[in-house]
C-alpha cells in the first residue's frame, strides 16, 4: 500500500479506537505504529542503492515498483505482530499498548490483502526459509497482473 493509504486506513482506525476506548493513547499508538512501521523501506532502499543521492521521489518509485533483489522487512512480520500483542495484553497493559498492537497488526494486514506478494510473504520465517529472495516474495506473474489492474498497463 501507498502511504496515502495506509494514513487513512490508521486514522481510521485509530479514530475506531477513540469512539470506543475514549483513549487519546490508545488512538495515537495506533495511528503512528499504522504508519511509522514502513522504516523499514528505508533499510531496503540504503542497502542497495546506498546513501548517496537519496530522494524521496526514488525511494517511493522503488518501493511501488518492488526493484529490490532482496526484501528484509523486518518490521513487516505477523510474528512480531504476535509478539507486540503477548506484551501488551499481558504484561503492559495500557491502551496505549494494544492501540500499538492494533495499528501495527492493521498495516500488516492491508498490505497483504492489497500489495503483490505470495500467501506468506509477511511471515518472518517464510521470508528466512526463502532468503529473502524478492522474486519469491513479490512473484513476477504476481506483479504483473496487479500492475495491469491498478495501473493498466504491465509496467516493468
Amino acid at each position: 500500500m501507498k502511504l496515502y493509504q495506509h494514513t487513512a486506513l490508521s486514522l481510521v482506525g485509530s479514530g475506531v479506537i477513540y469512539l470506543f476506548s475514549h483513549s487519546i493513547s490508545a488512538a495515537l499508538a495506533c495511528f503512528l505504529s499504522g504508519i511509522f512501521i514502513d522504516l523499514d523501506h528505508f533499510f531496503e532502499y540504503f542497502y542497495f542503492f546506498g546513501y548517496r543521492n537519496f530522494s524521496f521521489k526514488n525511494f517511493f518509485r522503488a518501493a511501488d515498483e518492488h526493484v529490490y533483489k532482496r526484501f528484509f522487512l523486518f518490521l513487516h512480520s505477523y510474528e512480531l505482530a504476535a509478539v507486540f500483542w503477548i506484551l501488551s495484553l499481558t504484561f503492559i497493559r495500557r491502551p496505549w499498548a494494544w492501540g500499538f498492537s492494533l495499528g501495527f497488526t492493521l498495516h500488516i494486514i492491508a498490505d497483504q490483502i492489497y500489495n503483490p506478494c505470495a500467501p506468506f510473504t509477511y511471515l518472518l520465517i517464510f521470508r528466512l526459509k526463502h532468503r529473502f529472495e524478492g522474486d519469491r516474495l513479490f512473484p513476477p506473474e504476481i506483479q504483473k497482473k496487479y500492475r495491469e489492474r491498478h495501473w493498466g498497463r504491465n509496467k516493468k
